[in-house]
């Protein structure tokens, strides 16, 4: 799943014309959580969790963080 969130990314990324920002803070954003049909949002280091989510590699049962 790692290549299937980094394509989304980079389609999200094309479509952007500023630097994402953090879903639950005004920060930059410095991950991209997928999950297919689940979670597609962006998060600073402050709200990416290794318990949440799979960070760099794929997790069963969590949403993919990919670094920006």
């Amino acid at each position: 799943m790692p290549r299937e969130a980094e394509s989304v990314l980079a389609g999200l990324l094309e479509e952007r014309e500023t630097t994402p920002a953090c879903a639950m803070c005004s920060s930059d954003a410095d991950f991209f959580l997928y999950e297919p049909e689940r979670v597609r949002k962006f998060v600073c280091w402050e709200h990416v969790s290794p318990y949440a989510a799979a960070v760099d590699e794929p997790g069963e049962g969590r949403p993919t963080a990919v670094r920006l």
